[in-house]
């Protein structure tokens, strides 16, 4: 399976760093902004927090298989640094 890698980075008003890749397949393009907000809602940063945020397309590449099954089930699979 070919996916997208988007790299992520957000600077919280906490003065925490994090960095990570949203994975995901052509169908959910469209959807990285949600599953990497998604994805600090779980980490607990909330709306406000967020000082500055970044989600660039870095590149595509062919999915491990872990990858490729994350994106099957959930629509997406996240790389954090």
């Amino acid at each position: 399976m070919k996916i997208h890698v988007y790299d992520t980075h957000v600077d919280t008003s906490l003065g925490e760093h994090i960095h990570f890749d949203v994975l995901v397949n052509d169908e959910n393009i469209s959807n990285v902004k949600k599953f990497a907000d998604n994805y600090l809602v779980s980490l607990g940063v909330k709306t406000e927090q967020i000082k500055q945020e970044r989600c660039n397309f870095c590149h595509s590449e062919m999915a491990n298989p872990e990858v490729e099954e994350n994106i099957r089930n959930y629509g997406h699979s996240i790389l954090r640094f």
